[in-house]
């Protein structure tokens, strides 16, 4: 006869699923979400994308996240069906001007696009991370105000810094004790906005408005967009 508390069963390893043709995923180490990060059961960081096995919501791994120098912003990602099988590389250009830029090789070490982070001075009308594809034009998240002449830019431009600067000076008294965030301390302004990259006038990707195991999902809109500068760039953005 067994006395105590019971041990919960451990749960059956999420089978993992090719990457290719995906049309959403989170960069995560939460394969089974829980009420909390603690229950949650967790395994190798991943490009996951949702998966239902019975009433059990999954983050089935796609590819895994490994870093190629400890020293650099390099990294490798292979199948996660079998990790033997690499899916692309991407380590930063050096010499170049303008901000970081990363070249994205394929598993023969081919180019097949890079990624960008815009140094803060000149992030005036778009977000730091964007990427190149060759055939297309950049692949650019402009804000929402950035639309029109330069003079409508430029006042938009000053009102949304100063609705930033409100936000952030509620959010350091919300965090403060006497009043304000949640139970815990945090502020309520803790959920980013979503973010559309487009290529011109087209929708390309975007991050969806989800908090928790859910946060930072990006959504895959354009049929030409290879998947792997888009991993990467879900990478960089998180390092």
């Amino acid at each position: 006869m067994a006395f105590g508390r019971q041990r919960p069963t451990p749960a059956p390893p999420v089978e993992p699923m090719p990457w290719e043709g995906i049309g959403w995923f989170v960069l995560s180490d939460v394969e089974q979400p829980a009420a909390s990060r603690r229950d949650a059961v967790t395994g190798l960081r991943a490009i996951r994308v949702p998966s239902v096995d019975g009433p059990v919501r999954c983050f089935a791994p796609a590819v895994l996240v490994g870093r190629a120098d400890p020293g650099i912003r390099a990294y490798e990602l292979h199948a996660a069906r079998d990790p033997s099988v690499p899916v692309c590389a991407f380590a930063p250009v050096t010499g170049g001007k303008g901000g970081e830029h990363y070249r994205v090789t394929d598993g023969a070490g081919q180019e097949i696009g890079t990624v960008h982070r815009t140094v803060a001075a000149k992030r005036t009308i778009q977000h730091a991370w964007w990427l190149r594809q060759p055939g297309h034009p950049d692949i650019v998240a402009r804000y929402h105000w950035a639309k029109g002449s330069a003079k409508e830019v430029t006042v938009r431009g000053k009102e949304a810094v100063a609705r930033q600067a409100e936000k952030l000076a509620d959010s350091v008294l919300g965090s403060m004790p006497f009043g304000g965030g949640d139970e815990s301390g945090g502020s309520n302004y803790d959920i980013r906005k979503p973010v559309t990259w487009r290529a011109g006038a087209e929708e390309v990707a975007l991050t969806a408005d989800h908090t928790g195991p859910w946060a930072n999902a990006y959504v895959l809109k354009a049929g030409w967009l290879d998947l792997r500068p888009a991993f990467a760039l879900a990478v960089l953005r998180d390092a």
